[in-house]
């Protein structure tokens, strides 16, 4: 399923707004996540997605997927603090390839499968 601009820019934003917050490192504990996402957040969705992102970096974390991690914080959380420029993320994906001996292709489909857990997620529908 193809994503639609909107979705996949609010994902993007979601991602760096989790890492913007301090969230990413990971010793956080459960309890200081929640926390700081509660003071944060002006609304219920923002909440929601940012819960999102805590979940799907535990569960990648979890199911062993180091190298999407290492993929999400090397082209998404590195910089967050940053507005993103033409090409950013492209240069990212290209860096990284570069720095882990991959291809750019594989980067991507690493990211697309931690954007596939985000969705997941979101939805609430985790055995569809």
């Amino acid at each position: 399923m193809k994503d639609s601009f909107d979705e996949k820019k609010r994902m993007i934003l979601a991602f760096r707004k989790y890492s913007r917050l301090g969230l990413s490192a990971p010793s956080l504990d459960a309890f200081d996540a929640f926390r700081r996402i509660e003071g944060c957040c002006r609304n219920r969705r923002e909440a929601h997605e940012l819960l999102a992102v805590y979940d799907t970096l535990r569960f990648l974390r979890l199911t062993g997927e180091t190298d999407a991690i290492k993929a999400l914080y090397a082209v998404y959380f590195y910089g967050s603090r940053r507005p993103l420029r033409k090409n950013d993320v492209t240069n990212r994906v290209q860096r990284h390839a570069y720095e882990t001996s991959c291809d750019a292709r594989t980067v991507y489909r690493r990211l697309s499968f931690a954007f596939g857990i985000y969705r997941k997620m979101l939805s609430d529908n985790l055995f569809d």
